[in-house]
């Protein structure tokens, strides 16, 4: 019983994580028509560059919002836990300009902006989901 109790508990932890992903963000819809609209190596490096500026104030925008409801202890965890991230994100955008700056081809240069983007956005996802999982509170 307890270990049924404890799985719908982790479920329920992460739901918030995965429900984004039921409906497109409108981050991610804008993102979509503007590598369609210009699909060059430019057009997707402007659109991925601009998603990754969406998700950042989508971060900073959660961030305000859970300290709006939490308490000072958990606010101070919160901080902690923010620029711990951000040292992790900068060193990881690091270690991918080291990967793709080496690579052949310009494929290559919209790759590595999708997948910084993509650094943002699960950060700002998270942090969505923890506004979710406070608001039951």
């Amino acid at each position: 019983m307890k270990a049924k109790i404890a799985t719908a508990a982790i479920l329920l932890a992460f739901s918030p994580l995965y429900a984004q992903e039921d409906a497109p963000d409108p981050i991610d819809v804008t993102l979509d028509a503007e590598m369609e609209k210009n699909p060059s190596t430019a057009g997707m490096v402007g659109a991925a560059s601009a998603a990754l500026e969406a998700w950042e104030k989508d971060i900073q925008f959660s961030l305000d919002e859970l300290k709006k409801t939490m308490s000072p202890e958990e606010i101070d965890v919160l901080v902690v836990s923010q620029k711990a991230w951000e040292v992790f994100a900068s060193t990881e955008l690091d270690t991918q300009s080291e990967i793709f700056g080496k690579m052949e081809g310009t494929m290559w240069i919209p790759v590595s902006a999708v997948n910084s983007m993509k650094l943002y956005k699960e950060r700002a996802l998270r942090l969505r989901g923890y506004l979710q999982i406070l608001s039951e509170r």
